[in-house]
Order: structure tokens, then sequence, then C-alpha cells
């Protein structure tokens, strides 16, 4: 009776304190309670996350997978108490438990458990992972406890360098698509590898496509530029007349060509000026008697600035305009010719045709995700034909003194040439998020001297001396931005490297010698030097941006990293902001160029979702 009454007594209406009821704990994942669907607990992502396409966002809550831990160890320790009980050797059957806590259970050896395949095992490491991850979140709060003031404590990911290297690899920033061999990698730099830290921003996206209507007919349309065009290119004709038919008038071809000298010239270095004029004002008298590797390379500058000519956009093929449609047609028929000549009779006018290609593909969107492996080929046929060695070198070991092997002449179109091969070399494996080919490369080719088209030409038997950096030529870009080339280059590969995050010394470090790079930048007062100038300074703001990425995200956990996160917000917004001059002018080139417009928009996104990751800002 009177632990009756003491029951009674505890439960007593008269209590000030509530009983508290129990919080059932979900095991499914935050997803799947979202919208409220099935789920089939699967770790570390459920079945229906994965058709979903969707992965990375599938995560449970810690404190439901220690409990499924707990769970799963405790159901081990009463069956074979049970067992023991009734003398039987056998367990008895064990009821079921959430899948994450039966990877565990499978791997102790029980024998009611069967033994674990691949994925268990994988599940079981993400989970024990995640069991230390909080540990050491404990651990640090403690020491916080102990010792009051704020220090430079380690955070979640230089604590998972120090203590499991596997860990921050395993966290590698890159978004991985497909199964088996048809697969899809892109690394960290690639513009839509934040959506591996923003997986709520793709299912925001889906979301707002299903909500309202007028979203789908854009994305259509973006999805329609990566069409490659009618036609076969085993039907265009390779012969050298139907080059010259494909010409249009030359008031046309007027226009397009000086586009393309007052903008892309000034950077991406591709032809001798004085020599090219003279040989179209020679070529115009008479097409048909013209040489057809000129024809195939204006025929690619045509098809490079088609798209950013004005006309009238009204005209339509299908879903792709009659522009885009025309310069596709160009770039198919020069490839096809350009396949069909012999590899025996190389020449500069081989290279020049090369280049422009790519770079009209680039312009036009054409092929995008070949960009990389195109840009690959392209650097193996350079390095094969020596264009990575000073032809000066090769003269001095080689010729003689009465006969060289390269004019002088050639070594300076040898230069400007091979810089720009490397330059949309590594801007193709930085777009890829991929090491750049020309990492572990020896080579001794210079960077193009500060001069002027008008100052030599093919007859001269020596070059002038270069102008001064305060000195504004075309060729002033290649010049300058050979003397950032290594670093750039070895950054482009600890960026989409497999190794784990730098520390945080050596990420200064880093920043301080793009900010040397940045400062020696001269301000040159030509008009005509203003894209050489914003390529400049893009080329390593982009670098500058993805360098102090990892650590934005650390801002909250320390003040340490406080200089980050500005960092990151203000290459963001310095990025925006040199491509709104240019497009400010009436100059798009870069913008359909590259990629940094769309990265740095989504940096912004990155950064405020860093600062307030509980969502409470609109």
């Amino acid at each position: 009776m009177s632990s009756n009454g003491t029951a009674r007594e505890e439960i007593s209406p008269h209590d000030d304190t509530p009983a508290s009821k129990r919080r059932r704990i979900a095991f499914s994942c935050l997803d799947c309670r979202r919208r409220k669907l099935k789920c089939d607990r699967i770790f570390p992502s459920c079945s229906r996350c994965q058709k979903g396409g969707h992965p990375e966002s599938c995560t449970y809550d810690s404190e439901a997978v220690e409990s499924a831990l707990t769970q799963s160890s405790g159901e081990r320790i009463r069956t074979r108490d049970f067992s023991t009980a009734n003398g039987h050797g056998a367990p008895r059957a064990v009821p079921r438990l959430p899948s994450v806590a039966r990877s565990f259970a499978a791997d102790e050896g029980e024998e009611g458990y069967p033994r674990p395949n691949s994925e268990d095992t994988v599940a079981r490491l993400y989970a024990q992972e995640e069991r230390i991850r909080q540990l050491e979140y404990r651990i640090i709060g403690l020491e916080k406890a102990t010792h009051g003031a704020r220090s430079p404590e380690l955070t979640q990911a230089e604590v998972k360098i120090h203590s499991n290297p596997r860990a921050a690899v395993d966290k590698e920033t890159m978004i991985f698509r497909g199964k088996n061999f048809k697969t899809q990698f892109y690394g960290a730099s690639h513009h839509t590898s934040y959506l591996s830290h923003l997986p709520e921003l793709r299912l925001f996206m889906k979301d707002m496509i299903v909500q309202y209507h007028g979203l789908a007919p854009v994305q259509r349309e973006l999805s329609n530029t990566k069409i490659k065009g009618p036609g076969q290119e085993d039907g265009l004709p390779t012969n050298d007349k139907a080059l010259i038919h494909l010409l249009p008038q030359k008031k046309t071809a007027d226009q397009l060509v000086q586009i393309y000298v007052d903008n892309l010239e000034t950077t991406y270095r591709v032809l001798h000026l004085p020599s090219f004029w003279e040989e179209y004002s020679h070529f115009w008298e008479a097409p048909q008697e013209g040489r057809p590797a000129f024809a195939a390379l204006l025929l690619l500058i045509l098809a490079t600035t088609y798209c950013v000519k004005e006309r009238d956009s009204s005209m339509f093929r299908g879903d792709s305009s009659v522009g885009r449609e025309t310069a596709i047609m160009w770039i198919r028929t020069c490839d096809s010719w350009l396949q069909s000549q012999s590899q025996k009779h190389t020449n500069m006018a081989i290279f020049q045709i090369h280049c422009l290609s790519f770079i009209a593909k680039q312009m036009n969107s054409i092929k995008r995700k070949r960009t990389w492996t195109s840009a690959g080929n392209l650097m193996r046929l350079a390095i094969s034909n020596g264009l990575h060695r000073d032809a000066h070198i090769v003269n001095l070991r080689h010729g003689t003194p009465s006969f060289k092997k390269v004019s002088a002449f050639d070594q300076e179109m040898r230069r400007r040439i091979w810089n720009t091969i490397s330059e949309l070399e590594l801007q193709a494996a930085f777009d890829r998020g991929m090491p750049a080919m020309l990492r572990d490369l020896i080579e001794d080719c210079g960077p193009p001297l500060n001069i002027d088209d008008e100052e030599f030409d093919p007859s001269a038997e020596q070059l002038p001396g270069p102008k001064p950096v305060s000195q504004y030529t075309r060729s002033s870009f290649q010049y300058l931005s050979r003397s950032s080339w290594s670093l750039r280059l070895e950054l482009v590969s600890v960026i989409n490297g497999p190794q784990p995050q730098m520390a945080y010394e050596d990420v200064l470090l880093y920043d301080k010698k793009i900010m040397q790079h940045l400062d020696e930048i001269p301000h040159w007062n030509d008009q005509a030097s203003l894209v050489s100038r914003v390529l400049l300074q893009l080329q390593l703001q982009v670098l500058l941006l993805f360098l102090h990425r990892p650590y934005a995200r650390e801002e909250t956990q320390s003040s340490r990293y406080d200089y980050s996160a500005i960092m990151h917000l203000r290459s963001a917004m310095n990025i925006l902001d040199l491509h709104d001059q240019l497009t400010s002018t009436g100059n798009n080139f870069l913008c359909l160029f590259r990629n940094d417009v769309f990265g740095a928009a989504l940096s912004i996104c990155y950064n405020f979702s860093a600062s307030d990751p509980n969502g409470s800002k609109s």
C-alpha cells in the first residue's frame, strides 16, 4: 500500500511540475520527413533520395544515428542473455532495427546476423565518422567552457585533417554523377560545385520550376543551347572551294573581323596583324586564288564574333538562332577540312586554325562538356611539335651561324601561340574542376615580348627590345599573365586535387602572393586595354574566391577565419563588378567565354548560407 501511495503522490495533480512526454526519435532522413514520405533508412543516403538524383542532400539526425547504435548494441546483449537463460545454443530472432543500426549489428560477427557486404561497410564507416565528429564538437565545447576566452581552436575541417586525413578526402568538394562507367566528375573549382555545400539550393530550384510554370520554358531554352546543330560532320564538304563559297560578303566580314581584332586579339594572341591584313586585302581581290588555310582561318574568326554582332534576333531555326546555326556550320566545315589535311606539312596556319576553332566553340557553346578534353588534345599537339621549348635554344644547339632552324619571326609567333594554348588549357581545367595538364611538364618557352606587331615582320633577322610594362601593347596581357603563371598553375592543381584541405597558414601565404600580383597590374589609360586589364584581374580573383571558400564556412566556429569569409564575399563581388565594367560598354565576350558570373552569384548565396546556417534570415 505504501508503495502505491508513493506512486500516487508522484503523479498528484497538486504537483507543480507536469510530467514530460518522451519525445519519439525519428529515424527517417530529413528530406523524407520534410516531404512526409516513407523512408527506407538506408545509410548514407536512402533509396528515395538516390532515385531523385540528389543523394548528397540525404542527411540523418545525429541523435537518431546515435540512438540506433545504442539500440543495436542493447538488442545484441539482450539476445545473448536470453539464449543463455534458456540454455539454447541458437539465439532467438531479434526485432527489426533501423537500417543504420543494422549496418553496425551485421559486422559484429554474431551468429544471428548476416556478414556485412560492401555497402554495409561503407555505411558503418560513415556512421563512425559522424560519431567522431559529434565527439570532436563536444570536446571543443568542453575546452571553451573550461578555458573561457575564445582561442584559435581547430575547426571541424582541421580536426579531421589532423586526426583522420581520409575523412577530409571523403568530404572533398566535388560533384560525381552517374553509375558504372557512365559517370561525370566535376572538381572543386567547377561553378556548380557549390551545390555540394548547399543541398537545399537544388531542392529549392526544383520546387521553383514546378511552382512557377514560366521557368520551365527558360530551362528548356538553356538545355537547347547544348544542341550541336543540324547535320553530321561526315556529310560536310572538305574540299578547298567549299570553304571559299561559305564566306559572306566582304562588308559583313570586315565588321566581324574588326570586332575580333579589337577584343580577342588583345588577350589570346593568334595572329600577326600586319601580315594578316595584307593577306586579307589580297584575298578579297581574288578569293578563288587565295590559300584554303586562310579561308578556314577567316571563317573561324567570323564564327567567333558572329554571336555578338547586332542583327535581327527574331530569326530562329528551331530552338537556336540562325546566326548561331550558321557559326556552327562554319566551325564544323573547318574542322572537317582540318582533319583531311596531312600532318606531315604542319605550319603556323594549322595551329592558328586549331586555336580559333577552340575559341569559336567556346563562344557558341558547342560541346561544353568536351572543352577540357579538347584543350588537352590541343596541348598534346603543341607539345608534340615542340612549342613548349624555347626556339632560341633550339637554334643555339642545332643551328649554324649562317642558318637558323627557327626564324626570329617564328620564334615570337611560337611564344604567342604556346601561351594562348597554355591559357586555354588552364582555364578549361579550372572550369571543369580538374588539375592542369602542365603541372609536371618541364617547359622553357618564355612569354611573348611586350612589343607591337608593327615592330617586326617575317623578314626580321632580330627582334626589338620589349617595352616597359607601363606602356600598353597588344601583347601586354600575355606578357603580364606569364608572371603569375606558376602561381595559378599550382593553385589550380591544389584546389582540384584529392589531397586534404590545405592548412590555413598556406591559404594566407597564397592570398598574399595573389594580392601582390593584383597590385602589379598597371592602370593603362588606353581604352583598348579594358579587356586585357579585366581578364588579368579575373584570372586572380577567381583563384582568391576558391582559395578562401573552404574556410569561409568556418567563420561561425572560430573568429580566426573571419578574414576568409570577408575575402570570399569580396572576391565574388569583384568578379561581378569586373564583368559589369565590360558589359556596360557593350562587350560580352568574357561573359560568353567564361563561367565566372554564375560561380560568383552562387558564391554570394554560399556566403549568406554560411553566415546564417539556421536559415533565420529571408
